[in-house]
């Protein structure tokens, strides 16, 4: 039977790590060790993961930076399979067997990584709020922003990622969600996570996702679900510390992962124009507004270095 390492990233939120560790301590296949890799500004966690009698738990000091962390977890595991969680998920009890089965069943050659659902409790729309839905995936879907779909890229390099409850068998894919995902170990070896993305790595799932998916094939499992709370406050600063991270971290991966012949390049401009004038408008900067207008009328090689983003 395979031997299954879980890593978890985790800054300044300790009850959500408790929270999910859990929701580990009572699964019905346990992992035979999980790491929790620490960046936290006070040592308060380190203390309490020894209430979790029955997990095998190895507590690691770091420096922050979510794709960093990540990859620290994964040297310092040793298991065949590597399930990778943010801090802020709780497991269904079935969770981690489910996505073992799906490693261990399937031919292994082929498959590179593997995701779960996320439950979203379902909650009755006004008109309002039905229609703001349906403006905002018009929006996404004509600058090929992140929208739902079939769980594959688009060319802009964002996901339609598989709405919650909409399938219900395991099914291919090429994203994975980032909160909930596993690897056999000689795929996660290969490719790794990148640590030059900025701010807290907005976007890691989609680049991983992404160059796993060009070699392998992705699976997603409705039947391994997990729940994302995001009780605590985010540590990713503010709204448009947030904005920016997000136009450079899809800048960089764009031009990291995609051709960047002329239909690309077009490709890259539509998303990044959309994100740019959301952002200047959230924020009320008007010569930023003007530069993202600027992008309908030209198609340029824009300039490789992310500092150069903002003119």
């Amino acid at each position: 039977m395979s031997r299954v390492s879980v890593i978890i990233p985790t800054r300044n939120r300790t009850g959500d790590v408790i929270r999910c560790l859990g929701s580990i301590s009572i699964q019905t296949m346990l992992p035979d060790e999980i790491i929790v890799v620490d960046s936290s500004d006070a040592e308060e966690l380190e203390g309490k993961l020894s209430a979790f009698h029955n997990l095998n738990i190895k507590y690691i000091r770091s420096k922050p930076g979510l794709t960093l962390q990540r990859n620290t977890g994964i040297e310092a595991s040793d298991g065949d399979i590597v399930v990778s969680l943010d801090d802020d998920v709780t497991l269904d009890k079935d969770y981690i067997k489910e996505v073992v089965y799906v490693l261990d069943h399937y031919p292994a050659p082929l498959i590179g990584g593997v995701s779960g659902q996320i439950v979203i409790e379902e909650k009755e729309e006004k008109l309002i709020q039905k229609f703001c839905r349906f403006a905002s995936e018009t929006f996404a879907a004509l600058f090929l922003l992140l929208r739902h779909g079939d769980g594959r890229f688009q060319a802009s390099g964002f996901p339609r990622v598989i709405r919650s409850g909409s399938v219900d068998k395991i099914t291919n894919v090429e994203f994975l969600y980032g909160c909930n995902m596993a690897f056999r170990r000689e795929v996660i070896s290969m490719f790794k996570f990148d640590e030059n993305l900025s701010g807290y790595s907005w976007g890691e799932d989609n680049d991983i996702a992404y160059r796993i998916s060009r070699k392998y094939q992705n699976i997603y499992t409705p039947f391994a679900k997990v729940v994302l709370n995001n009780v605590s406050p985010s540590t990713g600063g503010s709204k448009y510390a947030v904005m920016k991270m997000g136009i450079e971290n899809h800048y960089y991966l764009s031009r990291k992962n995609l051709p960047q012949d002329l239909k690309p390049r077009a490709h890259l401009l539509m998303p990044q124009f959309s994100m740019r004038h959301s952002a200047a408008l959230s924020t009320h900067d008007y010569p930023a507004l003007s530069t993202s207008l600027s992008l309908l009328s030209q198609i340029i090689p824009l300039p490789t270095n992310r500092k150069q983003l903002y003119v």
